[in-house]
């Protein structure tokens, strides 16, 4: 069996080899294809190989159209012990990209390095998750943190409170941005280094935070009893589902399939506050990247509304020297599932902000929101609006269709609107995305488009 693996990825792996780029947000299938490699069942592996060909029209005259190319080869390794409550997850790989780029006259990049994605040691029981090593994490719902860090994450259940506290340092050698796995250096139309503000060494920057959240309508016999071992399976960063963007809630199409099953007719045609969390977070390290230490407090409310519309909505507050502002969030959504099995979401939000000091910037280095395909828009470019449509077919395939425009009020104007096919075949083995864009914006002469095809195949 493992021969065979081996046998049917040498041919994308050969691919990646001669060819170059690397995928989305480095997305992966891994987790849900974690197999035994021993007798016991205690050790599980996967392998994945991902190559993405594309084309993107030139926003500068003076420039022919270019070739987006390359892939990735993935592996991995997790070791349970202790009735399956302990695990040890290694994963890492090979990248090889190339992209022409359109705003300076070097035109042609190339990356081809290995790296190491996660490697953890995580407990996880009724109640309690930690996890201590390098791993990607966020902080409850609060967008603040979306990265891959060094360091401790611990959720614990108390009641009707979910506690979630993050500690670690992040590197550009393995941040989400960095030099191994993830490719939004790929399009480089505007900013060539995305992870100039993240530090070369351990210790340079650094974060800490702590979330509460609270149910109010949670009761003890409710408690979940599921075992761990599932909670592990489903839940664990590494195991991300390959949604139409995937890279933080903000750009997910809200809440899960089960949205509408779960609750009852009667719960469903109430307005009720179903969440209320709030965050104390800090970004500090070096002067050289974070020269005057970041904090942030703030809040977020989860409302239900009738017919299935759900609504988040809340506020974070930056306090920095000359740079203290305001954000605020609204996003709402809605999920429906149909008798035929298919399942519609419809998403938007809006993310504004107000300034205290003149010209203040909203800056966590660490939130990695990223809106877009091509032109992946941050904290930064705020305020920003965004709307998405997606629809499952029923059948095997799996196929799905989805739309998503964004917007930038501000600044260079930024808009995007994305479209994306999507089919999984082989007993959920392979992938394959097609992805299609069209970007405006001030900060190029033309408007442009994209167009690239996404596979991954997992075993």
């Amino acid at each position: 069996m493992k021969t065979k693996r081996i046998l049917l990825l040498l041919p994308l792996f050969l691919l990646i080899t001669f060819s170059g780029n690397a995928q989305m947000y480095c997305r992966s299938m891994l987790g849900a294809h974690l197999t035994p490699f021993t007798k016991d069942g205690n050790l599980l592996w996967a392998l994945e190989a991902t190559v993405a060909p594309g084309v993107m029209s030139s926003p500068v005259d003076s420039l022919g159209n270019t070739i987006l190319n390359g892939g990735m080869l993935l592996g991995a390794l997790d070791y349970s012990f202790m009735s399956n409550k302990s695990h040890l997850y290694i994963e890492g790989g090979f990248k090889n990209w190339t992209n022409s780029e359109f705003v300076d006259d070097s035109l042609f990049k190339k990356s081809q390095h290995f790296g190491m994605r996660q490697a953890f040691y995580s407990y996880s029981t009724e109640g309690l998750k930690l996890k201590v090593g390098l791993h990607e994490t966020r902080l409850g719902d609060f967008f603040l943190i979306d990265e891959r860090v060094l360091g401790v994450s611990i959720d614990k259940e108390i009641g009707a409170f979910t506690i979630n506290a993050r500690g670690g340092t992040v590197t550009k050698s393995f941040a989400r941005m960095g030099k191994f796995c993830a490719n939004r250096h790929l399009y480089s139309l505007v900013n060539k280094n995305f992870t100039e503000q993240i530090g070369s060494k351990v210790g340079e920057t650094n974060l800490v935070g702590l979330a509460i959240n609270w149910d109010p309508h949670y009761k003890k016999s409710q408690d979940n009893n599921s075992n761990s071992e599932d909670e592990f399976a489903e839940s664990d960063e590494f195991n991300q589902s390959d949604e139409f963007h995937e890279n933080h809630d903000f750009n997910e199409f809200g809440s899960s399939d089960e949205f509408l099953e779960t609750e009852t007719e009667k719960e469903k045609s109430k307005v009720r506050i179903t969440n209320v969390g709030v965050i104390i977070y800090d970004e500090f390290g070096s002067d050289k990247y974070i020269p005057d230490n970041k904090f942030y407090t703030g809040f977020l409310v989860d409302i239900d509304f009738p017919f299935g519309i759900f609504m988040q909505t809340g506020s974070i507050y930056q306090s920095m020297k000359n740079n203290n502002t305001f954000v605020y969030i609204a996003k709402f959504g809605k999920s429906q599932s149909w008798d035929n099995g298919s399942l519609t979401k419809l998403s938007g939000a809006y993310i504004g902000k107000t300034n205290i000091d003149n010209a203040a910037v909203f800056q966590p280095i660490f939130s990695n929101l990223f809106i877009g395909e091509v032109m992946r828009m941050d904290a930064t470019e705020f305020p920003l609006w965004q709307l998405a449509f997606k629809h499952r077919f029923p059948g095997k395939l799996k196929l799905h269709f989805a739309i998503k425009a964004v917007g930038q009020l501000e600044d260079a104007r930024t808009n995007e609107q994305d479209i994306e096919f999507g089919i999984l075949a082989f007993n959920k083995h392979l992938k394959i995305t097609l992805i299609g864009s069209r970007v405006e914006t001030l900060a190029l002469p033309n408007e442009f488009y994209m167009a690239r095809v996404e596979m991954r195949l997992a075993f």
